[in-house]
């Protein structure tokens, strides 16, 4: 038998990466959480696609917002924006909006709201 081949650093040929071992024991606790609770693991994803659906919507309409020339058009996309803004603060008792808040993709919408002066 021979010694594994190093290739120059602490790895050993042959070994799985760190990354990848890491993902498959983060699919693994995923896979036994949804087992064992099922119906928080749905809540989680509805509210997962609840989020990614209100920040695609955000998305489209500063986009809009940012391509206005103003007046009458501008007007119209502020009062979407303002209606989307009292739709996701009612839901669930204003838990939504605050965790809508604390999503990954939500800095760069807040970053674009301000420069586009929109305020909620």
């Amino acid at each position: 038998l021979q010694p594994p081949q190093s290739l120059g650093s602490s790895r050993v040929l042959g070994s799985a990466p760190p990354r990848l071992v890491a993902a498959m024991g983060d699919s693994f606790s995923r896979t036994a959480s949804s087992c064992w609770d099922p119906e928080g693991t749905a809540s989680l994803v509805r509210r997962k696609k609840a989020q990614r659906a209100a920040i695609n919507q955000y998305t489209e309409l500063l986009n809009r917002l940012e391509q206005c020339q103003g007046g009458q058009d501008r007007d119209g996309v502020l009062s979407e924006i303002k209606r989307a803004d009292r739709e996701m603060m009612a839901k669930q008792e204003g838990k939504f909006w605050a965790g809508l808040q604390d999503h990954a993709d939500w800095p760069p919408l807040r970053e674009k709201r301000s420069r586009l002066q929109v305020q909620p």
